[in-house]
């Protein structure tokens, strides 16, 4: 079982995330902008993080960068969630070390599948 962080600020989107993650056994945080999303990964150093690329209070760029900064963080995947699927807001992202992204909107199988990627299963 993994922990995840999803760092994300549409109420609908996290209803999704909680909803189809419950059967894989994994446990799921929500923050709903980046600076609540950084204090959580500190809190639960979980082993992979979904992000907003727009949130409040620290974008997903910028909160990948503060994962970055920290050698105690540095290690954990971190997933841009995106509306836009423009090349360049994706290459933006793996510039800020993003490990991968999802388009949205995004279904339950597309996530469960992204999440049992990074995490080996």
């Amino acid at each position: 079982m993994a922990r995840i962080v999803f760092c994300e600020d549409d109420p609908a989107i996290g209803k999704l995330v909680r909803v189809a993650l419950r059967p894989t056994g994994h446990e799921v945080y929500l923050a709903v902008d980046g600076e609540a999303g950084l204090a959580l990964i500190e809190d639960v150093r979980p082993d992979l993080v979904f992000t907003d690329v727009a949130m409040p209070r620290l974008d997903g760029l910028q909160l990948a960068d503060r994962l970055k900064e920290r050698p105690h963080l540095s290690h954990i995947p971190v997933v841009l969630l995106t509306a836009s699927v423009q090349r360049t807001q994706v290459e933006e992202g793996y510039r800020h070390g993003v490990t991968a992204h999802l388009a949205k909107p995004f279904g339950a199988q597309e996530l469960v599948a992204m999440v049992d990627r990074l995490l080996g299963g």
